[in-house]
């Protein structure tokens, strides 16, 4: 989707600082491209009588400096009409110009892609086929001397495919149906971290455009609704690792605008609109010195012209603060090399000689020192909220041993000595509580809970006490409609970033996986309309979420939620995800992080939930819970790491701001491994006393520990500036970093 943002603060990062009239000799010059090649620019696009014709030409032109401009070349066709011009560079440095041939004879065959080849940008090649018959390919992105370019279908069949060259001529499918949803067609592709990003134009129905993410070899692809229809997509990466899009835009009116590109939430956020209207936009896009150059054609001025804008980019930083930043996701790293994110399973804990009850869509809250679960226990249920079933109520002051307090509160076959809290149907069946950290929450609501199924929706609930349960109103605070599923465990909670509550919980996609809805509210009783987050991989059907902001580092929610496969004898494992505030789910991680094991009665269905929530149980680990009655641990903030092997590795951090004069790490290095840092200004170059030679090794293994320079200065000369932070690493994992100050 388009997102707002804070649009401002977007647009500050790119200033417009010239638009100029390149072209306009023919009566319609469209589909541009620009190069920067052999130390000249070089533009190309198509001349025409109209959009679309029979007369279409590919006109180069060049430049010394950008400002003045002179015809290159022009390759003409008899037997075609030639579109959409894009240029890129081979491995072995010549320059390449591809498009694609409307035929005129369409007996055979309607269109064909076609590529030219030049060692100085004026003397052309033949025309060299490229790619299948009736398949337009794109665009060309060359990664890692391997030529990748998405094609799409001119014939009623409407599919892509994704081909791979070694050489620029010879094009084979890598991925022979990449996506076929609508009608995608045109599409940019870039690699970012050496992870395939494409954004694709679809039209038809949906009329929305996809994004499309791939790790190495590139031939498993998650793709995301857009849910906003856009025009001649072109990528490029900024030097700092943000991604921007120029496209055209067809809401309001329709226009050429630069979008920051978010991989994780799935957005286009529009940071700058430039001079266009009409028929317009097709860009092509370079940076050099810090300045986006940008090529495209609009009518807004009497013709179709080509419009060269300079764009300059102000640097983008992370303002950290004082806040615990975990290494689950993509947010703090500018760039890998020989690094990666690394998921690390939780392990599981020796049997309890006290175990709580069974947990049946199991919570577990830490109140202070006491650890609280809530379980579900169906005593023989026939159907989802069946009168059989209740809620029960267990606490321990170490979250290992368990007891089963004698609440009184319930009879329960002929005796109320139990520790059930709630045998209300159908709310038992999911009652999901929390403890509500909302500041300006009563004293009497320090508790709050949903629960309820497709046949009431969900109701809010509030306790004082977390055991005495009263339902907030009489009517549903959430309402039932026909794709949503409330059957399963709906978790909420109150954020402390977003300042509101959120709930998730499940609904079914348009083929039936089960997949996630979000929703926030303010007072908990007033919710807004659902959107459906869609974190699924292909095939994939998500049951719960288990969202939960986590403990160390609130701003960041975690998610373990179970994966069910149902033609697999409907066995389940666990995943996990993440998410920063309403963003959409990261999967960074695909694989499962916690398997069925050993076990053979785990691998059927409901064999493997995890509660919700992980807790701390000791000073350095913490704990995750799943059916019937399991302890996994963790270190604290050792879901994921920054891990380097046996040589050397690096990773580069966007640029931040922080406040304080440490910088704390939990880490862990083996006995022959090392991690160094060097504090670098925002153009890379290190600050005076923080360079990699003024770095201590770091050796060992610590939940929290300062990093030392030589001659421990203080980082309170760096605070508030804008810096990176460089990692070089062997043998080493860092989980989570944060900058403090000691005296505070």
């Amino acid at each position: 989707m388009i997102a707002n943002g804070n649009l401002q603060a977007q647009e500050q990062q790119l200033e417009l600082m010239s638009v100029a009239r390149i072209w306009d000799s023919a009566n319609h010059n469209a589909f541009t491209d620009i190069i920067f090649f052999r130390n000249r620019w070089f533009c190309a696009f198509r001349e025409g009588t109209q959009h679309v014709s029979p007369d279409g030409s590919l006109r180069i032109i060049t430049s010394a400096d950008g400002e003045k401009w002179e015809s290159a070349a022009l390759i003409t066709s008899s037997v075609s009409d030639l579109r959409e011009a894009k240029l890129s560079i081979t491995p072995d440095q010549q320059l390449m110009l591809s498009g694609a041939e409307a035929l005129h004879d369409k007996t055979t065959q309607t269109h064909q892609s076609v590529a030219w080849f030049s060692n100085d940008g004026f003397q052309w090649s033949e025309k060299q086929s490229i790619g299948d018959p009736n398949y337009w390919l794109w665009s060309v992105t060359w990664h890692n001397n391997t030529a990748f370019s998405i094609g799409y279908a001119c014939s009623p069949e409407r599919n892509t495919r994704l081909y791979t060259s070694q050489d620029g001529k010879h094009f084979n499918p890598l991925v022979s149906n990449l996506f076929s949803s609508g009608y995608p067609n045109e599409s940019s592709i870039i690699f970012h971290n050496n992870r395939a990003i494409c954004l694709l134009r679809r039209d038809g129905f949906p009329n929305s455009a996809v994004l499309g993410q791939a790790s190495p070899p590139y031939q498993c692809w998650d793709w995301r609704e857009l849910n906003t229809q856009i025009g001649s997509p072109k990528l490029i990466q900024l030097n700092d690792g943000r991604l921007l899009a120029a496209v055209r835009l067809y809401n309001d009116r329709v226009r050429t605008a630069l979008c920051w590109l978010n991989t994780t939430t799935g957005t286009l956020s529009e940071a700058l609109t430039l001079p266009s209207g009409g028929d317009t936009s097709y860009a092509g896009l370079v940076t050099k010195d810090d300045i986006l150059w940008i090529s495209y054609y609009s009518s807004h001025e009497e013709k179709t012209a080509i419009y060269l804008a300079k764009v300059r980019i102000h640097p983008h930083t992370i303002h950290l603060g004082s806040r615990r930043e975990l290494f689950i996701d993509h947010f703090l790293i500018d760039k890998l090399t020989n690094t990666s994110l690394q998921l690390h399973p939780p392990q599981l804990a020796p049997p309890s000689t006290q175990p709580a009850d069974a947990l049946e869509y199991g919570t577990v809250i830490k109140d202070g020192n006491l650890f609280r679960l809530y379980t579900r226990e169906g005593r023989g249920a026939k159907f989802d909220g069946d009168s059989t079933e209740v809620t029960r109520y267990s606490e321990s002051t170490d979250g290992i041993h368990w007891t089963q307090p004698n609440l009184g509160l319930i009879e329960i076959d002929g005796s109320k000595k139990n520790n059930v809290i709630l045998n209300e149907p159908p709310f038992s069946h999911n009652f999901a509580p929390f403890l509500d950290l909302n500041p300006n929450s009563p004293p009497e609501q320090r508790f709050k809970a949903l629960a309820g199924t497709v046949k009431t929706g969900l109701f809010a609930f509030s306790s004082a006490d977390g055991i005495h349960w009263q339902k907030l109103q009489n009517t549903p605070a959430i309402q039932y409609t026909k794709e949503y599923a409330f059957d399963s465990q709906n978790v909420s909670f109150w954020s402390e970033s977003e300042q509101r509550y959120v709930c998730y919980f499940r609904h079914f996609l348009d083929n039936r996986l089960r997949s996630v809805c979000r929703t926030e509210s303010t007072d908990f009783i007033h919710w807004n309309a659902p959107k459906p987050l869609q974190p699924n991989l292909p095939g994939e059907h998500i049951y719960t979420t288990l969202t939960q902001p986590y403990f160390r580092a609130p701003h960041i929610y975690i998610a373990t939620p179970t994966r069910f496969h149902p033609d697999r004898g409907e066995s389940t494992d666990i995943l996990f995800m993440s998410a920063r505030g309403p963003a959409k789910f990261d999967r960074t991680f695909r694989e499962a992080w916690i398997r069925p094991g050993l076990d053979p009665n785990r691998w059927g269905n409901r064999s493997n939930y995890a509660a919700w929530n992980i807790v701390q149980t000791s000073d350095t680990e913490m704990s995750i819970y799943t059916t019937p009655f399991r302890r996994f641990i963790l270190r604290l903030d050792g879901i994921a790491s920054l891990h380097a092997g046996p040589d050397n590795g690096e990773m580069r951090t966007h640029s931040l701001q922080f406040t304080g004069s440490q910088l704390e790490l939990n880490y862990s290095t083996s006995a022959g491994g090392n991690i160094r840092i060097e504090i670098q200004d925002e153009n890379g170059q290190p600050f005076p006393g923080f360079s990699l030679n003024d770095a201590i090794p770091l050796v060992g293994d610590s939940i929290a520990s300062t990093y030392q320079w030589k001659n421990n200065p203080s980082l309170k000369p760096l605070e508030q500036k804008n810096i990176r932070l460089r990692f070089v690493m062997q043998e080493a994992d860092i989980f989570s970093l944060r900058f403090i100050d000691p005296k505070k």
